[in-house]
């Protein structure tokens, strides 16, 4: 049987890291032996109107000689936007306030009634999105005080967007996880100067914690992997 780690090179492209307003480059590496790298990025914490951007570099060894961009070879995390998982302050929302989650519109109101979408306080929300019938399908909420968390029911299967209307209160929405992934091919690396080497670099504007995972695939031979430990079932 041949396993996943036989097919793909697993590398560490940024190293874990707390980035606020600013950016960070990880190592480059040799892509002679392989015709596909994909860089996923784990990305944290960012307040609304905040992103965090993820883009591939191309250089003509390990130091990082004369590096330049990939061409369209990036992708941009907006807060709130397709995450992984957010949170819902609800300290100081009022009556006719609204959140919509994943295009449902769910508004504050006296008494909550989830046939209704209506939700009277930070559990009222909970009941409502976690409604069978009325609820966000493939999103479970949960309670801590005023703060209510969004999460996929299944890990992975379901992105959550969130927006808000707020008349007479405040709502604040933020992004507690998300992910991106840049994928590019051997083929657009400038191999005629001597461009051979991939690395990611990851650009935030918001004050967060991030890291970047690389896999190099489609390689000439089952790669070695250099790692700490490992099993393999």
């Amino acid at each position: 049987m041949r396993h996943l780690a036989d097919r793909m090179k697993i590398d560490i492209g940024l190293v874990s890291q707390a980035l606020n307003n600013s950016n960070a480059t990880g190592r480059y590496y040799n892509m002679a032996m392989y015709r596909k790298a994909l860089f996923v990025l784990n990305g944290g914490a960012m307040a609304a109107g905040k992103t965090t951007k993820i883009e591939l570099l191309q250089a003509k060894d390990a130091d990082g000689t004369d590096a330049k961009a990939i061409a369209n070879a990036d992708a941009t995390i907006t807060a709130n936007t397709a995450v992984t998982e957010a949170t819902i302050d609800l300290s100081l929302v009022a009556n006719t306030d609204v959140v919509t989650i994943n295009g449902i519109d769910f508004t504050k109101a006296a008494a909550t009634d989830a046939s209704a979408r209506e939700f009277a306080d930070a559990a009222g929300l909970v009941t409502c999105v976690n409604h069978e019938t009325y609820g966000v399908e493939g999103v479970t909420a949960s309670v801590n005080g005023n703060i209510v968390t969004l999460k996929a029911t299944d890990p992975g299967a379901v992105a959550i967007t969130l927006d808000k209307t707020e008349n007479a209160g405040t709502i604040t929405l933020a992004t507690t996880k998300a992910i991106a992934y840049v994928e590019v091919d051997a083929s657009y690396l400038d191999i005629d100067n001597g461009f051979t080497h991939v690395a990611a670099k990851v650009t935030t504007t918001a004050d967060t914690v991030v890291s970047v995972v690389m896999l190099r695939g489609d390689g000439r031979f089952s790669p070695e992997q250099a790692v700490g430990a490992y099993s393999v079932q």
